[in-house]
Formats: structure tokens, C-alpha cells, sequence
């Protein structure tokens, strides 16, 4: 994704408040949430008209979009440890679909942000080149980008 997208700088800006590296699973789990909480609320500050905050995919589903633009029809989500990075892609692309199968407005790119260290050791397998691919053949584009730890 193109360094200038404002929605991904205002990710970096987020992740730059991370605590530093720690064992206690509780810290880090704090931090993931103040880090995207502190996301969203630079999002929502930027244009609060245009952006949608934590978009509800549908009642009876109980999953949200982290951050929607649907000037562009583009969904932001933002999975602060790149631990497990492919199943939250996975989960993601599944809640776009979703949205396209119940919504007039249809998405058609994700842009899935995490940290690199753990991110692209997941996220650059040929598994999810080949799914990447198929999915851009069906109208969805998926851009992912990453967040530095330095």
C-alpha cells in the first residue's frame, strides 16, 4: 500500500506507542487494544463523516471492520502481533465477503496491517500468495503492509 495512505500512517503512529518487548501475556494484551484503540480514535479524528469505526458486518454475526471506507470501499484491520497473522487474514477476508453478500455497498480491497517481525513470516507463504491471487481474480484486492518494531 502506498506509504501515503493516511488510515496505515496513522497505524504506524499507533503501533510507535507499544511497550516494550515483555513476557507477561496480560501487558500485551493491553497494549494491542490501547495500540488499536489509539488507531481508531486517529482514524475517526481525521475524517469522522467518511470513515466508519468497527463497522458491523451483520447483527447476528458479532464481527466487526475494524475501520471502513466507503468512499474507496476499502476495509482496514489491524492485527497488532503478527503471531498468527494468516488466520486473522483469513477470518478478515471472511468478513468481507460476508459484508458483499449482505450489503449493497461492496468492498472491494482489504487492507490488512500488522507487525513484520512475526507478520511476514506468516503472511508471505506461498499459501496465501496462491489465496491472495485468487481472491484478486474475484474483485478482491488485499494489500498488506507492515509496521516495524525498530
Amino acid at each position: 500500500m502506498n506509504a501515503e495512505d493516511p488510515v496505515v500512517n496513522a497505524a504506524r503512529e499507533a503501533f510507535s506507542l507499544r511497550i516494550a518487548d515483555s513476557d507477561n501475556v496480560s501487558d500485551h494484551t493491553r497494549n494491542a487494544q490501547a495500540i488499536a484503540k489509539a488507531w481508531r480514535g486517529k482514524v475517526y479524528a481525521m475524517d469522522p463523516d467518511r470513515f466508519q469505526i468497527e463497522a458491523l458486518v451483520a447483527p447476528d454475526l458479532d464481527q466487526r471492520i475494524d475501520v471502513l471506507d466507503p468512499a474507496t470501499t476499502t476495509a482496514y484491520e489491524l492485527k497488532v502481533s503478527g503471531k498468527q497473522a494468516h488466520s486473522e487474514f483469513y477470518k478478515d477476508v471472511v468478513k468481507l465477503i460476508v459484508w458483499n453478500e449482505k450489503r449493497k455497498l461492496k468492498l472491494t480491497r482489504l487492507v490488512f496491517i500488522t507487525e513484520a517481525s512475526w507478520g511476514q513470516k506468516y503472511l508471505e507463504s506461498p499459501m496465501v500468495r496462491a489465496y491472495r491471487a485468487h481472491l484478486e481474480a474475484h474483485g478482491l484486492t488485499t494489500i498488506i503492509t507492515y509496521l516495524d518494531r525498530a
